[in-house]
């Protein structure tokens, strides 16, 4: 039987990965982000994430060369953080340079940030502990559920509410990442000797991956979370100088 704390904290961490997003846009809207740009973002993540970079996995780990990769955990990190850097943040340009090519409002990077990083959090975090916790409700109630569905969920009775914190603590990082490089790659579309950033952003995802990998399978949860963190800190250092230094309204070259 999972606790009922770990219940709460999972059911509070699902709304909070849709309220949090929200609550950050209609702060931005005050100011000028456009509604339109927060669902670009997270389509986009959708689009390039979810399916063409699920499809580009399917194909490379099914092929003989994933199981080299599944088999070294360098190769491993390396392999999928690439993966997610190049994947998103080319979704990320082509979003400011087709999309949203006529919000040119350096504020529009944020609201598609919050946009992207937000539906990341929602579609991976909460709706997975929503559906969870209609599966254990129904569970509780004595309902029959089929076998494969039962022991799926028994290993949750294990995990501490800790981790399920963690959890949470760790999408505060990656949405902070992603608004980051929203705003990089925003720079990087408005051109002006500003190219550079695009590869910077797609460098700085990859480095957040590929510690995540790495430092998942070796230290424990809290110091992984907190290197990510780190690399989310560094990213939005970057992006707070380059933001600053934006035009309020950037010709996309």
């Amino acid at each position: 039987m999972v606790g009922t704390g770990t219940m709460i904290v999972m059911g509070l961490l699902a709304v909070l990965t849709a309220v949090v997003p929200l609550g950050v846009m209609l702060l931005l809207r005050r100011r000028g982000g456009r509604w339109g740009a927060f669902w670009t973002g997270v389509g986009t993540f959708f689009l390039f994430a979810l399916v063409l970079e699920a499809m580009f996995h399917q194909l490379v780990l099914g092929s003989p060369l994933g199981a080299a990769i599944r088999g070294n955990i360098w190769l491993y990190a390396l392999y999928a953080g690439l993966a997610a850097g190049i994947f998103e943040e080319t979704g990320r340009l082509l979003a400011f340079r087709l999309m949203l090519r006529r919000r040119r409002e350096r504020i529009t990077a944020l609201a598609y940030g919050i946009g992207h990083g937000g539906g990341e959090a929602f579609l991976l975090l909460g709706v997975t502990y929503l559906s969870n916790l209609v599966l254990l409700a129904l569970l509780q109630s004595g309902a029959a559920l089929p076998p494969e569905i039962t022991a799926a969920l028994e290993p949750l009775a294990a995990v501490p509410v800790s981790a399920f914190l963690w959890a949470g603590f760790e999408r505060v990082g990656a949405i902070t990442l992603h608004m980051a490089c929203s705003v990089l790659v925003f720079a990087a579309a408005a051109g002006r000797g500003r190219r550079w950033l695009f590869p910077a952003a797609v460098l700085l995802h990859f480095a957040a991956d590929f510690v995540t990998v790495i430092a998942g399978a070796r230290i424990p949860i809290a110091a992984t979370e907190l290197l990510v963190a780190l690399c989310a800190l560094l990213a939005a250092v970057l992006a707070a100088r380059v933001y600053k230094n934006l035009e309020e309204n950037p010709e996309m070259t």
